[in-house]
């Protein structure tokens, strides 16, 4: 087995530890933590983050089903979040300040989704408005959001 991508370094930390600390960085709160395959292993590398843990057992179905998993979990601690911010822990050039551009955005602009794009192509980190969470929690596990 080759190393797990999320805990790779990245100038002196984990490419997750870099994720969880740019978005914390750029105002994001609760941070939370989809893990699936190794979960054990990316636990224990972010244990010291204030960030919420969730498991999600049906990882191999997709990515949908992570994302799914992640709403869930938001939706479950009642929060009063406005939007939700959409990340994966391998793209280490994604810094705070392109999540407060997009964040800003988001809530300026109008549309309920604000996305990068690579090749005319939507991807992440994509930042979604309250009014989609639902549909978010019940994405179809091989679906991502890309078609929002």
């Amino acid at each position: 087995m080759g190393s797990l991508k999320q805990l790779l370094s990245f100038r002196g930390r984990t490419l997750l530890e870099h994720a969880v600390q740019q978005t914390l960085a750029a105002g994001f709160h609760p941070v939370i933590v989809v893990v699936g395959a190794e979960a054990p292993a990316i636990r224990n590398a972010i244990a010291a983050q204030p960030v919420e843990i969730v498991q999600n057992d049906e990882w191999r179905s997709g990515m949908g089903s992570s994302i799914a998993a992640g709403i869930r979990k938001l939706r479950e601690m009642d929060t009063d979040s406005a939007a939700v911010a959409i990340l994966a822990a391998d793209q280490p050039l994604i810094t705070a300040d392109h999540l407060a551009v997009m964040r800003k955005l988001l809530h300026t602009a109008g549309p309920p989704i604000i996305a990068a794009q690579y090749n005319g192509i939507a991807g992440i980190p994509a930042l979604f408005k309250r009014e989609l969470f639902a549909t978010l929690a019940g994405l179809a596990p091989e679906t991502g959001a890309r078609d929002l």
